[in-house]
């Protein structure tokens, strides 16, 4: 797998990824702007742009508490790309039972 930095991927891309991952990270609890900041080492004004952004595609929420959240919208892509390796798993041990 190619861990270099690609050059045609978007910084600010690559930022609300980043602080996606981070938030992920603070499910149970919820994240302030400054502790995704921290975790993400970026700005909290990164942080703010990026959270709008999340919470317009539905993938994160402010609580009532003013802490950021991932969304369960979200997170069910997180667990349909698990079902798939599961699946792709499954398939390949029926192969190699059939093989033996």
């Amino acid at each position: 797998m190619n861990t270099a930095p690609d050059t045609a991927a978007s910084e600010g891309g690559l930022r609300l990824l980043t602080i996606l991952e981070a938030l992920c990270g603070f499910a149970a609890s919820g994240a302030s702007n400054s502790e995704l900041a921290t975790a993400a080492k970026t700005s909290a004004p990164n942080v703010t742009r990026a959270m709008r952004t999340l919470i317009a595609k539905g993938w994160a929420r402010k609580g009532d508490d003013g802490r950021f959240y991932p969304t369960t919208r979200f997170l069910r892509l997180a667990l349909a790309a698990l079902a798939d390796v599961q699946r792709v798993e499954t398939r390949l041990a029926d192969l190699k039972g059939a093989l033996a």
